[in-house]
């Protein structure tokens, strides 16, 4: 839109103003004729009272020719003295369409002639009898003391510019009033339409919320003149009463927003931006009151929050200067406005008289300043394509110079990266020789663990042999012994002549005597019973073998079949000189265990450690042998779609904190002394069990004990 066009608005828009307010320009009203009483003085029952009311004693003659009584919200009583013979017939007009309650009584000689509202709550938009303002047809008759006696009330500012005139008088005003705003709302309704267009056009959302600002805007300025009658809302007592508050509260927010996007504040003018935004909180507020009914103090908030608007004006003017040219036109739209707002709020507070340049400042004000708005809109579009073909540009010669920087980078990177990638090799070269290096040494931590488990167990293994091998040497020199006694015996047998029948008597009876002294029988007994220990020494001392060579073979990648039982068994056998003397062992093996698929060795070897550390548990507490025992227990576990093996390792030791459980799978995380363990232990079974696909947990409590469990998949 061009500022000629712009101009013409404005220009329209005044002389219509002017033309349409002839009538009532220079009118003067009669508020000087009222007397005025606050309904606070009068009592409950005096206030139902009509005639109580007109006799009592706290009248006041006003002073004004248009009274104002600001936004206290409460009931003021008006008395006028007509006169019978030249203001009969024609109407009383209260030329205001924001009271909110309104009732009227015409008395002829003291005597009640008519009544609107009858001391009830009325609607101002229902007693518009001519025109868009109320008014009251003051009744012919004999009269001698004609009075009109009214009760108002507003829970906005309450100004009461009344006059007596003529029903055609007052409908010409109506209908130049009408014409008036007419031209208004076709000005607000065209910027609605123009800005709507350019948004869905352009697509910029500062139109969008222009359109909701022009919307609050006009809508206020309608409400106010008493044209909500447009939106049907008398049928909705509580709506009608809280409309302008609503429209108040709406138009506010939509200027915050409007403003602080368009002027770019959060970049410009951060400080700004953020006290609008109490602003727009202490709308939100003012919204609350007015659904709760408080409409007094939400519409003092309201006119409180409007002071926002000034401090856009200091906005506009950083902005403007930061180099954002639409800030110029807005600032220039917002003095305008500014201005008919001050002059709508000094009228409203009394400051300055009630006329028809007060009256119309605030739509004027708002129509101008809606227009100018869209040049500053208009012109946010020009600045955006400035802006847009300067990027461009910038662009455009950045990218140049970068084509000219690669090409003189390209050889010079082309070396480094020949450098760095020869380096590269070398360090790669270097992590793969370390890497082969670590997994090496690992595999060598890992084993030499496992060795130095076994060989903390070579004292105790060569004890527990040592004792069937002592017991199979002992027997075995016994047993020769005897056998020399059997070997005499068969000999003497051997050399009896069976031919000669005196000798041979004689050499049985010697060979009796002989059996006598040698006592066959205890020999032969003897005989069977070293046979015996010698049979249970070599059997126990191959079980010992057997469960060692289980223990400390390299199982490799291979998997076999086992029996945990059986797993459990051999490591017991291994660990049996050693526990004797540490605790008491409680196993509990269940039957028809079925067969894991593992690498026996390293699960003997997780066994191990885990009973291990459970029995230095229980030697901890420092109880006697006796109190001190860890318990083995197998069970197999059915679950949907699965079978497994369980192994639950209990101990009363001294059981584990929190923080203790937490790290207790860490390796190289050990609670022993310097010395006493290396802390791999317990990482080497997690390792081991989660290449079994096992799983390991645990529960412990200090000073109680500790429980593993094992789970194997069977």
């Amino acid at each position: 839109m061009k500022p000629g066009v712009a101009h013409r608005f404005a220009a329209l828009l005044l002389l219509s103003t002017v033309l349409s307010s002839s009538a009532v320009f220079g009118q003067t009203y009669l508020g000087q004729r009222l007397q005025i009483l606050q309904e606070t003085q009068l009592s409950k029952a005096q206030q139902s009272d009509i005639r109580a009311i007109i006799e009592s004693d706290g009248w006041v003659e006003s002073e004004d020719a248009v009274p104002n009584f600001s936004a206290s919200g409460e009931a003021y009583w008006l008395k006028l003295e007509l006169d019978p013979q030249t203001e009969s017939g024609l109407l009383l007009e209260l030329a205001n369409a924001s009271v909110d309650e309104i009732s009227c009584f015409m008395l002829c000689d003291g005597r009640l002639v008519t009544g609107v509202g009858d001391g009830a709550t009325t609607r101002t938009g229902q007693l518009s009898l001519v025109g868009t303002y109320p008014t009251f047809a003051i009744p012919v008759g004999d009269c001698q003391r004609l009075t009109a006696l009214l009760r108002l009330k507003s829970y906005k500012s309450l100004i009461v510019p009344m006059r007596i005139t003529g029903p055609r008088e007052v409908q010409r005003d109506s209908h130049r009033r009408d014409i008036f705003f007419s031209f208004y709302a076709g000005v607000i309704l065209v910027m609605f339409l123009y800005n709507l267009f350019l948004y869905l056009s352009v697509g910029d959302r500062s139109y969008l919320e222009y359109t909701v600002y022009i919307l609050s805007v006009g809508g206020t300025q309608l409400v106010l003149n008493g044209y909500a009658k447009w939106l049907n809302v008398h049928d909705y007592p509580w709506v009608e009463l809280r409309l302008t508050h609503f429209f108040g509260v709406f138009s506010g927010m939509a200027t915050i927003v409007f403003a602080q996007n368009f002027l770019r504040l959060r970049q410009y003018v951060p400080w700004l931006h953020k006290v609008l935004w109490t602003y727009f909180v202490l709308y939100g507020l003012a919204l609350l009151l007015t659904l709760a009914g408080a409409l007094s103090m939400a519409y003092n908030l309201i006119n409180f929050c409007a002071l926002a608007i000034f401090m856009l004006i200091p906005g506009a003017v950083i902005t403007r200067r930061k180099g954002y040219k639409p800030a110029g036109f807005f600032l220039l739209a917002w003095l305008v406005f500014i201005l008919a707002v001050v002059i709508f709020v000094l009228k409203d507070v009394g400051l300055i008289p009630y006329n028809i340049w007060t009256y119309y400042a605030l739509p004027v004000g708002s129509a101008i300043e809606v227009v100018m708005l869209s040049l500053a809109l208009a012109s946010r579009i020009n600045q955006l394509k400035r802006d847009t073909a300067e990027a461009r540009e910038e662009q455009l010669r950045i990218s140049r110079v970068n084509e000219q920087m690669v090409r003189e980078q390209n050889s010079i990177l082309e070396e480094r990266v020949a450098e760095r990638t020869e380096k590269l090799k070398v360090a790669n070269s270097e992590l793969n020789q370390t890497l082969e290096d670590l997994q090496s040494a690992q595999q060598q931590l890992v084993q030499n663990e496992k060795l130095a488990s076994i060989g903390q167990l070579t004292a105790g293994i060569a004890h527990e042999l040592n004792n069937p091998i002592n017991f199979v040497s002992s027997s075995a020199h016994s047993l020769r012994r005897d056998i020399d006694d059997l070997n005499e015996v068969v000999e003497r047998v051997k050399g009896l002549d069976g031919e000669d029948p005196d000798l041979a008597l004689q050499q049985v009876q010697t060979l009796k005597r002989m059996l006598e002294q040698l006592d066959i029988a205890f020999t032969q007994q003897e005989v069977a019973e070293l046979l015996h220990g010698i049979e249970e020494g070599a059997h126990r001392t191959a079980e010992i073998v057997k469960g060692l060579r289980i223990f400390s073979r390299m199982d490799g990648d291979s998997f076999a079949s086992a029996d945990v039982n059986e797993l459990i068994k051999s490591t017991l056998i291994i660990l049996r000189s050693n526990l004797k003397e540490d605790t008491q062992m409680e196993v509990e093996y269940a039957d028809g265990l079925p067969a894991i698929d593992c690498q026996p060795g390293r699960v003997n070897q997780v066994l191990m450690n885990i009973i291990t550390n459970a029995a230095q548990a229980t030697v901890a507490t420092g109880r006697d042998l006796r109190e001190r025992w860890v318990r083995i227990r197998t069970s197999v576990v059915e679950e949907v779609g699965a079978t497994w093996v369980e192994v639950r390792i209990a101990d009363n030791g001294v059981g584990m904190d929190e923080a203790t459980q937490g790290q207790i799978f860490d390796p190289f995380f050990t609670t022993k002394a310097v010395g006493d363990g290396t802390g791999l232990g317990l990482s080497i079974v997690v390792g081991i069990l989660k290449d079994h696909n096992a799983d390991i947990s645990l529960t412990s409590k200090l000073g109680e004990g500790t429980e593993f469990l094992i789970r194997f998949p069977a």
